[in-house]
């Protein structure tokens, strides 16, 4: 059976080399303020964040934030707090994006971190990969399963220093209906990782103070409104589509 960790690493090797997968910055429903709130106590002055499946930085010219307004601004909130953004990440043309915009670029796989125990000393980026998926053989879509994720959050407590954050923001599963018979996109049910399932796995990978962040209505329904004009205009009334399953945490080790 195909596993995410196996084959779905060959498959986001090639990320950004093929027209299915253009340079994208993810969704992300947490706002500004809420970050910048949650960062509130923390000295992070020259401290390394680590960003996994870190993907393409968000855009910084205004003129192309306004083409992608639900881009992830939690590199940069981290780095104006004087964080030092390490972006990690399977494929290569996102780190080259990267690394022009400043910042160290590692690759590497989430599975198997190439850092030494406890050596990073200030926190992690977990964002939009615990529900990823890769096209399995005969294009069947394979998504990430609990034990990969327990596997992931087990190598980022071993790497962090004590007292130290991560922030898993799982940003939701786009399930998507033809006529309300056909679904089209989107993972079978039990295939679904909730927020309360990554809850779980933290705590039992050994973080505590394991509590939610508050999503940003406004931009969940910002977030229905892009992905229901993707579709060609005629299609719209017979498509029906929900995002399901996001949510966001903030762990301390």
């Amino acid at each position: 059976m195909e596993k995410f960790e196996r084959e779905g690493k060959k498959y986001w090797e090639t990320f950004g080399k093929s027209l299915e997968l253009l340079p994208r910055q993810y969704f992300d429903f947490v706002s500004a303020e809420k970050y910048r709130e949650l960062f509130g106590k923390y000295d992070l002055k020259n401290k390394k964040v680590i960003d996994f499946g870190a993907g393409y930085p968000a855009p910084k010219d205004f003129q192309e934030r306004k083409l992608a307004p639900l881009a992830s601004e939690l590199q940069e909130i981290l780095e104006n707090r004087g964080a030092k953004i390490i972006a990690m990440d399977v494929a290569d043309a996102p780190l080259k994006a990267q690394k022009e915009s400043g910042r160290e670029s590692v690759l590497g796989s989430v599975f198997q971190l190439p850092f030494k125990d406890k050596s990073i000393d200030g926190g992690a980026i977990i964002l939009n990969l615990f529900n990823s998926s890769f096209k399995g053989e005969g294009g069947r879509e394979i998504f990430i399963n609990p034990e990969e994720c327990e596997k992931i959050l087990q190598e980022v407590h071993r790497i962090l220093q004590k007292d130290k954050f991560a922030i898993i923001n799982n940003y939701g599963y786009i399930l998507a209906e033809m006529d309300k018979l056909v679904k089209f996109m989107g993972p079978e049910e039990n295939e679904i990782i909730m927020p309360e399932m990554i809850e779980k796995m933290a705590r039992e990978a050994g973080f505590r103070n394991v509590k939610n962040i508050p999503l940003d209505e406004d931009r969940i329904k910002l977030a229905d409104k892009f992905i229901t004009e993707s579709f060609p205009e005629a299609l719209r009334d017979r498509i029906t589509v929900a995002i399901k399953g996001s949510g966001a945490l903030f762990l301390e080790k």
